[in-house]
């Protein structure tokens, strides 16, 4: 069962990943549709499920989530309120891998909230720390049972 559920999570990830990849590239130049959305509920909900398991890649999987979201978030806004210096334009490249990993597979859900690429990655971060906990949760909960 962990197998399959694994390989449900990893294809969930790419399916999400290939379709809200140029949306979330281009936001808000290209408009994001109920498809992005309907992929992005997908992998969330096969991300939530997949949290009973308690797997520790898991927990460090959502804890880099969470702190790529609020890296993104610090840069970009560092970003925009010193733009005259290129120490802030240098390190701006840092956040776009984490982007790429965290944001982009679950930005369909930004068709609900319309917010820029920055705030909706630091309300991500919180997404993240929820799997987090529940992870965290369910393997006392499973210790305590035993």
């Amino acid at each position: 069962m962990d197998y399959k559920l694994l390989v449900l999570l990893i294809c969930s990830y790419i399916l999400a990943f290939s379709i809200n990849m140029m949306p979330a590239l281009k936001h808000p130049d290209l408009n994001l549709n109920v498809f992005n959305l309907f992929v992005s509920i997908i992998l969330l909900i096969v991300l939530l499920i997949y949290t009973r398991k308690g797997n520790n890649k898991l927990k460090v999987f959502s804890i880099i989530g969470v702190i790529s979201g609020v890296l993104i978030f610090t840069i970009k806004t560092f970003e925009n309120s010193m733009f005259d210096h290129t120490f802030w334009d240098t390190i701006a490249s840092i956040q776009y891998p984490f982007y790429l990993i965290f944001t982009t597979p679950l930005f369909g859900l930004n068709i609900l909230f319309d917010l820029n690429y920055a705030t909706y990655s630091l309300l991500l971060s919180l997404f993240y720390f929820l799997v987090f906990i529940l992870a965290v949760n369910t393997k006392k909960n499973d210790s305590q049972n035993v």
